[in-house]
C-alpha cells in the first residue's frame, strides 16, 4: 500500500485532512507528489489541516449525466482555498445554491460515500 493510500484511511478514520507539507522551503503542496515542487528539494511530509477555508471558485450542477450524481441535483461543486493556501476540489453540502458566495468561511465536513467517508465542506456561519 502506498503512503498517500495509508494517509487517506487514516484520514477518513479520524476524520481529519491531511495535506503535503515541504518542511525545507515551508511550503503546502496539493495535489500529493514524491518531490517538492517549489523548491525542488524537499522531501514532504503529510501535516493534518486546520481543515478551513473560504470557496475560491464554484459551480452549481444542475443536470447531471452520470446515473450516480441525478438524484443528488442540484449540488454545488467548489474550489475551496484552504487556510494554509492550497486550492482542494470539493463539494459544498448544506448550504442552499442561492446563498453560496465566492468567499464564504467553509469547514470540513465529512459524509458517507459508496466506498467510503468522502471529504466536503460546509459553511461557517460568522
Amino acid at each position: 500500500m502506498k503512503e498517500r493510500e495509508k494517509e487517506s484511511i487514516k484520514d477518513q478514520e479520524d476524520r481529519s485532512l491531511s495535506i503535503q507539507y515541504c518542511p525545507t522551503c515551508a511550503q503546502y503542496i496539493f495535489y500529493p507528489r514524491a518531490l517538492c515542487p517549489h523548491c525542488w528539494q524537499g522531501v514532504p511530509e503529510w501535516k493534518e489541516s486546520s481543515g478551513r477555508g473560504k470557496v475560491y471558485t464554484y459551480t452549481v450542477v444542475r443536470k447531471s449525466y452520470l446515473p450516480e450524481f441525478a438524484s443528488r441535483v442540484p449540488y454545488i461543486y467548489a474550489l475551496v482555498e484552504l487556510a494554509e493556501g492550497i486550492r482542494l476540489p470539493s463539494n459544498i453540502i448544506d448550504c442552499p445554491v442561492e446563498q453560496i458566495r465566492i468567499g464564504m468561511q467553509v469547514e470540513l465536513a465529512w459524509v458517507q460515500g459508496d466506498f467510503g467517508f468522502i471529504p466536503v465542506f460546509r459553511r461557517i456561519e460568522v
